[in-house]
């Protein structure tokens, strides 16, 4: 069985006439013939009636049974092909995006978000909070298919592909008992004596080495409390134990028993769009393109 022997069997099925489908199909009427009794020869039924003298086609009961059934297969088979050329494009199908998750969802990553579900109603988006370092491994093994994260954890790894997003202001949290927390006009040399508590290492490097190479900035070596994971951090700082530097979006931020300075000596953290340039799913680049159209 093959595609021109279906499309023989139906349009004469329609038409009831084998003259008028072998027209309508562009080919002789001995070669619709052929193919509907090569039809009727797998499938071990008669499909027609044809009644020569009279002039008369008429389908059987099982060539009846088999028009209607293949009609809507022809119509599931139309549906899925669309629906799989539609995956295929990037019009559909699944997007899954990682966000780190000791960060809120600012107005700006919103925008993009909703500018793409306007655009692209049929993709599914799927969004997953995780460390720095899991969004890294994430990426890696296309547990998500882009991440919203901080450039400076996720440059320079060769199997990543970045797109700019924009930057977010940098400020010092801390305890909002501690005694310069209502000052005013501070810098960050200010808190040269401080204990800053940073991610560990093994969390993300870079995050680490970032608030070391801003107090060397400002003057002073800090004295650093490495904490386990994002939500430790924000403990020790809840508790007490330290300060640290934070993107403005920080959940931290919004935490009853911390507060935060904004100090002119900080640079601002810059944000991109991360993907594995690996990636076989064609949403990723329709993503990209829906933000660049955007900007």
């Amino acid at each position: 069985m093959n595609s021109m022997q279906l499309k023989c069997f139906l349009t004469a099925a329609k038409r009831l006439s084998f003259t008028e489908s072998a027209a309508e199909l562009f080919i002789s009427q001995p070669a619709l013939s052929y193919n509907i009794m090569a039809l009727e020869k797998e499938w071990g039924v008669e499909l027609f009636i044809r009644d020569k003298k009279n002039k008369d086609t008429r389908l059987t009961m099982a060539g009846e049974v088999m028009y209607e059934g293949i009609k809507k297969l022809q119509e599931q088979f139309e549906e899925l092909l669309q629906k799989a050329r539609s995956i295929q494009e990037g019009k559909s199908g699944i997007l899954r995006i990682g966000i780190i998750s000791s960060d809120r969802i600012d107005d700006f990553l919103l925008k993009i978000i909703d500018n793409f579900k306007e655009k692209f109603p049929d993709v599914d988006l799927i969004l997953k909070r995780g460390s720095h370092r899991d969004l890294v491994q994430w990426l890696y093994n296309n547990t998500v298919d882009i991440a919203f994260a901080l450039k400076i954890v996720v440059e320079n790894k060769r199997q990543l592909a970045l797109k700019k997003l924009h930057s977010v202001e940098s400020v010092l949290i801390l305890p909002k008992k501690h005694p310069l927390a209502q000052k005013d006009n501070l810098s960050l040399k200010d808190f040269k004596n401080e204990t800053f508590v940073s991610v560990s290492r093994n969390e993300s490097r870079a995050i680490n080495a970032l608030l070391k190479q801003e107090c060397q900035k400002a003057g002073f070596t800090p004295k650093i409390l490495e904490a386990p994971d994002i939500n430790s951090q924000i403990m020790y700082i809840e508790s007490g134990k330290g300060v640290s530097i934070a993107s403005i979006n920080n959940l931290a931020t919004f935490n009853r028993h911390i507060t935060m300075l904004h100090l002119q000596d900080l640079k601002p953290m810059k944000m991109v769009i991360a993907y594995n340039r690996n990636s076989n799913n064609p949403c990723v680049g329709k993503f990209i393109s829906s933000y660049e159209t955007a900007e």
